[in-house]
């Protein structure tokens, strides 16, 4: 099994050094994908929308201080590539009906090929009407948005020529490269919980990222996707399921995890580590010896 980290990106550790030490150290420790996250903004009120987590983390919003920076994810993820040589980099997770489809597709493929194919696409179709109605993009349609952008950027990838015709998104005759690295595509994991993001997953995901997922409900929501997976006649044991887990994740719980059907993990870190070098690195160094280490041999 593989072990995942998601350190940077956010607050004191959203700098170009940060994330650049992070990548540079988590790749050192073993670990297989470099997340990160996205938010375009943050608000000081969310009177239309509900975070999704709320009471998880003792807040009600995602981020108590508006003020608090968030990186880009796929400038850093470019930074974070820049600076490594073997570990992936990837989006946990990108809105993906807020961004534009084509734009995206060859900034994506661009980032895979100058990574030598180390790029994921983690994806989601977020909670916040509010920085849907900020960005312009279309919130009582997000769902059609995801599928169509999934299908498009596929399209993109993989055709020469390319064509999509859907409601919110079309093009004929298109050409676009450079193509990704690993047979013209890449991954494409779908975050979310909930049975719409499961059957999602099910229809055109290569994956799932479940960032709360607990390892008592684990076996039921896996085997649900497998079966719904089965159902739109695709191989359930080729997805990618990851989930996340944090400092405090006993080993015993990674056990029945994998035991459940998961297959990789994304160790959350937020704001746990020191940002000095030495600090920093010591503290990956660590995680990875307690988790990475843990599941080499799984």
């Amino acid at each position: 099994m593989k072990v995942g980290i998601c350190c940077a990106g956010v607050g004191e550790a959203a700098s170009g050094l940060i994330v650049r030490r992070s990548a540079q150290a988590a790749e050192r420790a073993g670990f297989s994908t470099f997340w990160i996250g996205e938010h375009v903004l943050l608000f000081g009120r969310y009177p239309e929308s509900r975070y999704p987590y709320v009471g998880d983390y003792g807040t009600d919003v995602p981020i108590p201080d508006p003020r608090v920076p968030i990186v880009d994810p796929l400038m850093a993820m470019a930074w974070a590539a820049a600076a490594t040589s073997r570990i992936e980099v990837g989006s946990g997770i990108l809105i993906l009906p807020q961004r534009n489809p084509v734009v995206l597709a060859k900034e994506i493929a661009t980032l895979d090929a100058f990574s030598g194919g180390r790029v994921v696409l983690g994806a989601g179709i977020g909670w916040c009407k509010e920085e849907y109605d900020a960005v312009g993009a279309d919130w009582p349609h997000r769902g059609k948005r995801m599928d169509e952008h999934i299908a498009a950027l596929r399209s993109l990838w993989r055709d020469a020529p390319a064509r999509f015709a859907g409601e919110t998104v079309s093009f004929d005759d298109a050409y676009l490269y450079p193509k990704p690295v690993r047979g013209n595509d890449l991954p494409i994991l779908i975050g979310g919980e909930s049975d719409p993001a499961l059957r999602r997953v099910a229809r055109s995901g290569d994956g799932w990222i479940a960032f709360k997922l607990p390892v008592e409900e684990a076996p039921a929501r896996i085997a649900k996707l497998k079966a719904l997976t089965r159902d739109e006649g695709r191989d359930p044991e080729a997805l990618r399921i990851v989930c996340g887990i944090f400092s405090s994740t006993d080993i015993d719980d990674l056990k029945r995890y994998r035991d459940a059907g998961v297959t990789e993990f994304n160790l959350v870190t937020a704001g746990e580590l020191p940002l000095d070098e030495a600090g920093l690195a010591n503290g990956i160094a660590a995680f990875g010896e307690r988790f990475v280490e843990a599941v080499a041999t799984w």
